[in-house]
């Protein structure tokens, strides 16, 4: 599924949660936004260094800077990766993110997917 699809979908479950996901909607919602970052990050690698696919993830975000220019792209994806990652992992000892929380990480995931999808899309420069 493109990335941009689990980022409305994620946005979708943040903005309109039902009544069989109360309580599940929070780790629902940043679920969909961490794939929707996975996706963009085995798309870009497909293309740039297919050798960094099924590499671990923490490998896959240090190698990024050296294949991708665009610093700011780097850090929200990283940043947002982390923090839903930490979301997806149910500790007791931790409250669920806010919606506010949420909304800003699914953001940053929306600025990075999309601009790697630009990137790889048919017709656009190479990188």
């Amino acid at each position: 599924m493109p990335g941009a699809t689990l980022i409305e979908a994620a946005r979708m479950m943040l903005e309109r949660p039902e009544g069989s996901t109360l309580g599940l909607w929070p780790r629902a919602a940043a679920l969909l936004a961490r794939q929707a970052i996975e996706e963009a990050l085995e798309l870009h690698w497909s293309h740039v260094a297919p050798g960094l696919l099924g590499r671990p993830l923490r490998t896959q975000w240090t190698c990024l800077s050296s294949y991708l220019s665009d610093e700011a792209v780097v850090a929200d994806g990283s940043f947002a990766w982390q923090a839903l990652t930490r979301v997806c992992h149910h500790h007791l000892y931790e409250l669920d993110p806010t919606a506010a929380e949420l909304r800003h990480w699914i953001e940053m995931a929306e600025r990075f997917v999309l601009a790697i999808e630009e990137r790889h899309s048919p017709g656009a420069a190479s990188v």
